[in-house]
């Protein structure tokens, strides 16, 4: 079985989920030893992240994508995070442990976000 469209689809339902403010939907998506790495945060389980989310939740902010690149090992997508005052581009790279998201790196200006 190609495991290539069931990650796309778990990548793409987390950028959606994330981008409407859904903290609790991600949980599932997510495997328990799942690591992130950003410019503003890093964590190393599942816990970690999602209450640093629920501390400071994403704003319900509208997206769209502009590439998105996947093989069996990992999904890569760059899409606009379209903030009221600015668009920001985000590219995220998921990497997979079984059916799980194990690990997201991410890379953005994050200047957008605590001033130039």
């Amino acid at each position: 079985m190609d495991p290539v469209p069931s990650r796309r689809r778990a990548a793409l339902e987390f950028i959606r989920r994330f981008c409407t403010g859904d903290v609790n939907g991600i949980h599932d998506l997510l495997a328990e030893d799942f690591q992130f790495t950003g410019p503003l945060l890093q964590c190393g389980s599942r816990k970690a992240y999602l209450e640093s989310l629920r501390t400071a939740p994403p704003e319900p902010t509208p997206f769209r994508i502009l590439s998105l690149i996947a093989d069996a090992e990992q999904v890569a997508i760059f899409y606009e995070y379209l903030k009221a005052d600015h668009p920001i581009t985000i590219a995220q790279l998921f990497r997979f442990a079984g059916s799980k998201i194990g690990e997201i790196m991410v890379v953005f200006d994050a200047r957008s976000f605590v001033g130039d």
